[in-house]
């Protein structure tokens, strides 16, 4: 799924994000599947509209999601750590931005884990990019493969999670939370991901659609009041 980086909900995370002046950001998510990756990468796109150079870091290693673009030479390990910044792309999505893919080898995500290794890099990234946004894995999906959500959001001036509607229950938010709080991670704020859970006003144009072969005229009509409705364009 691709954000728009000029949607409202991507502009009010950019707008919390500079008011909180954080430059390193993990954006984290209780399961897999809520999003993660669409919110890091529109958030990504949208500091790169307002003029900041951005580094996208992919640490999610359960669904890797940033590909090498170019590959001119042979990729040199940063500090022994992770492969150099460099043009990547995201599977079948015309997205170009300078990042970081996955580590492959367990020795790397081994280092990783260790504390300070990662605050390093960051000092060090920080030196070249305004901001750094971070791709997560699962934080409730523990397993030997994965560098924990909450080391990431740790090392970080701040997270993010990401909460699918209607998937999400109030327990696994909740769990993934006090595991953030554990590690003393910094939360900004947590984005409700509506995609299976859509508003009353996106229901009723959908209903009014069905109408559409029968009485065209009828079904504009109500559409375009569903459309100027402010109590239906009402956020809550």
């Amino acid at each position: 799924m691709q954000i728009p980086p000029q949607n409202m909900e991507i502009e009010k995370i950019y707008s919390q994000q500079q008011r909180e002046r954080s430059r390193s950001i993990a954006v984290c998510s209780a399961n897999a599947g809520e999003g993660v990756t669409s919110i890091a990468l529109a958030l990504a796109q949208r500091n790169l509209l307002a003029g900041h150079s951005t580094l996208v870091v992919d640490l999610n290693l359960y669904q890797p999601a940033l590909n090498t673009l170019l590959t001119l030479d042979e990729p040199a390990l940063e500090t022994g750590v992770l492969d150099k910044p460099r043009i990547v792309t995201v599977q079948e999505q015309p997205i170009a931005l300078i990042g970081i893919t996955s580590p492959s080898h367990r020795d790397l995500v081994m280092k990783l884990r260790k504390p300070g290794v990662l605050e390093e890099l960051i000092i060090e990234w920080k030196k070249s990019f305004d901001i750094i946004i971070f791709d997560t894995s699962p934080i409730n999906r523990v397993n030997a493969n994965n560098i924990p959500a909450e080391r990431i959001a740790e090392a970080c001036d701040g997270c993010l999670m990401v909460v699918l509607a209607g998937n999400t229950t109030e327990s696994m938010v909740s769990a993934a939370v006090e595991k953030l709080k554990c590690t003393n991670a910094i939360l900004l704020g947590c984005i409700l991901n509506d995609y299976s859970n859509p508003s009353l006003k996106s229901e009723l144009l959908r209903e009014v659609r069905r109408l559409e072969s029968h009485c065209s005229g009828l079904a504009t009509r109500i559409g375009n009041w569903i459309h100027n409705s402010h109590l239906l364009s009402m956020e809550i």
